[in-house]
């Protein structure tokens, strides 16, 4: 008789989880949002590896580093999984010394090895969005500054509900709270 194979439960890891049907559609949506507005701006997306050389984002981070997934070695390269997409982006500018200035964004996942907290969006695995501007730097005065102002309005249920999860408001205050801030722009 052949030995039995060991049990074991299907499940995601800790601090991540499968996206579908409607969230997907909604995650996907936000992100295209997000990107027609960078795009708008001339922002331009570089899409870095998941995965960097570990002396690239060793002493990035300061106390923070210890949160990095490191990876086995591979072929003699230590790497490490990305824990922001900052650093990834210097590594890339430093490569390409001829990009003078550039307007760059990304969206994507990175990495956090931390205590998971899924009721307060506390995640291993997470979606980071950036926009960077580089360029020469002009000594006589920065002729490119920007001033932004921004305004974002969010008419989803879900997103706010989970805005105030993240900020730790009771699950029974949250439909009360919310009906509040619904109310917020009929005010005279």
């Amino acid at each position: 008789m052949a030995p039995k194979a060991p049990k074991f439960e299907l499940k995601t890891p800790k601090g991540t989880k499968d996206w579908q049907g409607k969230d997907m559609v909604i995650r996907d949506k936000i992100f295209s949002t997000i990107a027609q507005v960078f795009k708008r701006h001339g922002g331009v997306t570089i899409d870095t590896p998941v995965f960097e050389l570990k002396e690239i984002l060793a002493g990035k981070y300061g106390e923070d580093s210890k949160l990095i997934y490191d990876l086995a070695d591979q072929g003699g390269e230590l790497c490490s999984l990305r824990y922001d997409l900052t650093v990834p982006f210097a590594r890339w500018l430093a490569m390409n010394r001829d990009v003078q200035n550039i307007k760059r964004y990304h969206i994507a996942k990175v990495y956090r090895r931390d205590q998971p907290a899924m009721n307060k969006g506390r995640m291993r695995e997470f979606y980071q969005c950036d926009f960077d501007i580089a360029e020469i730097f002009d000594a006589l005065g920065w002729k490119n500054t920007y001033t932004v102002k921004l305004y974002a309005s969010t008419n989803h249920r879900k997103i706010l509900d989970g805005i105030f999860q993240v900020c730790g408001v009771p699950e029974d205050k949250i439909r009360t709270i919310s009906s509040a801030v619904d109310k917020l722009d009929k005010l005279p």
